[in-house]
């Protein structure tokens, strides 16, 4: 009897894995099939089109997370998507929970005449599109939108709430897709070196963060303090030489190098005696 809870213990655990991955996802894949989520996210967008005979859909999910200090903040986003010639509209949605009923939103429309990349990243299954996983940016290589799109997508807890099978619809999604970023990256060339200028930038305000507070433990601990602002100076450099126009980051990490310096030697000469 001393075995009993152990072995009770163990029974849930194993009664609960077996509910979760396999009874209740064959009942979610079931439900999938029927169509009926499928059928309502549809509804919701045709609904907002003046044509929707003409477009194709597919149902699209996002989680964006933003940090805070140790916080980390995730947010759920929806989507049903219209998409035709080269046409990509974004309608995000509402579903309830409980009813699962859906509303569709005021949509965010996309052409190559607003767009100036695009990327997708395909997971694929005996040559079927799986996964997309799609980025969609501004003239300058700022972000639009991110979107993922799953063949297969089955309710799992509050935060996806859908039972739906698009196998095909993710199939025609990834040939628009791949049609529009050629598009658009013929129209735009230019847009790659605005990317790679803005990262090389980042490189330099990253630097130019490490050497302030570099100079702040100068006054504290002046070894630590004089690594870190030559840490920041060398990463200002780097992006200096990568071709970032502005030099402003590579002066204030000088600054806070030439301060590093004086110090320590103030702090050798007149107190570290």
């Amino acid at each position: 009897m001393e075995y009993l809870p152990s072995i009770v213990l163990w029974a849930a655990i194993i009664g609960y894995l077996v509910y979760t991955l396999v009874i209740k996802k064959n009942k979610n894949r079931r439900e999938a099939e029927d169509g009926g989520d499928r059928e309502r996210y549809q509804s919701a967008v045709k609904a907002m089109l003046k044509e929707p005979e003409s477009f194709r859909l597919a149902y699209a999910h996002w989680e964006e997370q933003e940090s805070y200090g140790r916080t980390v903040k995730t947010t759920y986003h929806r989507y049903g998507l219209a998409f035709k010639d080269q046409m990509l509209c974004v309608f995000p949605l509402g579903i309830d929970k409980k009813t699962r009923e859906v509303q569709a939103a005021r949509p965010v429309v996309l052409t190559p005449e607003n767009l100036g990349k695009v990327r997708v990243k395909a997971k694929e299954k005996d040559g079927t599109p799986e996964r997309l996983e799609i980025w969609l940016g501004d003239k300058k290589g700022h972000v639009i939108q991110e979107l993922t799109v799953d063949g297969e997508n089955l309710r799992k807890n509050r935060w996806f709430p859908v039972n739906i099978l698009q196998r095909e619809e993710c199939g025609a999604l990834r040939r628009f897709i791949d049609g529009l970023a050629q598009q658009v990256e013929r129209e735009n060339p230019e847009v790659d070196a605005l990317i790679q200028a803005e990262s090389n930038e980042g490189i330099g305000v990253i630097g130019a963060v490490v050497s302030g507070i570099g100079a702040v433990f100068s006054l504290f601990f002046p070894p630590a303090g004089l690594a870190m602002c030559l840490i920041g100076l060398v990463m200002a450099l780097v992006s200096k030489l990568k071709g970032t126009t502005t030099k402003k980051w590579l002066l204030i990490s000088g600054a806070c190098m030439v301060f590093a310096l004086g110090f320590s030697w103030f702090y050798l000469k007149y107190i570290f005696v």
